[in-house]
């Protein structure tokens, strides 16, 4: 029979997955990150107040103690793995990880090292980004892009679909369609892509889309979790 540690404290125990929330306010739908309804499974949710997207995405060290206090406190509410919704949370992914004793997925771009060996060597990574700016090739680097991989990055960041996503109700059709607009532009750059990684958690949504315009694989948060998911909950065959 098993046996099941003392919690504790009183709380609910035994999330598969928790994530990490950047403290925003705007709206998610079914296949973003922070929404309920794209797991298959149950997620814990937890907001870190200092976490904000300005901070985050500029790799402010100041957010990193708030992060691995969540991160513990997840720990503690038995999640099996950690992850988050920003992809420049590979800022703090060595803090994180250090902090824990269970396995720690902040970033959608962890999956670059996997795409740039699972494509042809010539081919280009495409990635869509909530700040082209801001994803430099130092960041690549902390997510272990190899060195001399060419990569095509687009932002659909000047659109007002994506800057008002705080401010007003999101029309998923207009999204789609400017989604849709920077992965063209990315593909008529005349560069051979042969992946497309979605760094930014809100674009989930629109993979299908992209997978059915252009007919190559597509990364993003949802593929990481649920990889996370999948190898920190393995089920019995027999």
């Amino acid at each position: 029979m098993p046996v099941y540690k003392l919690l504790p404290q009183a709380q609910p125990y035994g999330y598969p997955v928790g994530i990490l929330l950047l403290d925003l306010v705007e709206t998610h739908v079914p296949g973003d990150t922070a929404h309920t309804a794209t797991y298959d499974y149950p997620v814990l949710f937890k907001v870190v107040s200092e976490a904000t997207v300005d901070r985050v995405t500029h790799g402010d060290r100041a957010v990193e103690a708030a992060l691995v206090a969540a991160a513990r406190e997840l720990e503690r509410a038995g999640v099996k793995a950690i992850s988050t919704n920003c992809g420049f949370m590979i800022h703090y992914q060595e803090a994180v990880r250090a902090a824990v004793n269970i396995p720690v997925f902040l970033s959608s771009l962890l999956q670059l090292p996997m795409i740039a060996r699972t494509i042809r060597p010539e081919q280009t990574i495409g990635i869509m980004t909530a700040f082209k700016g801001r994803l430099t090739p130092e960041v690549l680097a902390l997510a272990g892009l190899p060195e001399g991989r060419d990569v095509e990055i687009n932002s659909i960041e000047t659109t007002s679909e994506f800057r008002n996503m705080a401010v007003e109700d999101l029309d998923t059709d207009a999204f789609e369609a400017q989604m849709v607009a920077a992965a063209e532009q990315m593909f008529a750059s005349g560069k051979d892509i042969g992946a497309i990684l979605l760094e930014c958690a809100v674009f989930p949504p629109y993979a299908a889309a992209l997978q059915e315009r252009f007919g190559v694989p597509v990364f993003d948060f949802i593929s990481l979790i649920d990889y996370a998911h999948y190898v920190t909950n393995r089920r019995r065959y027999f």
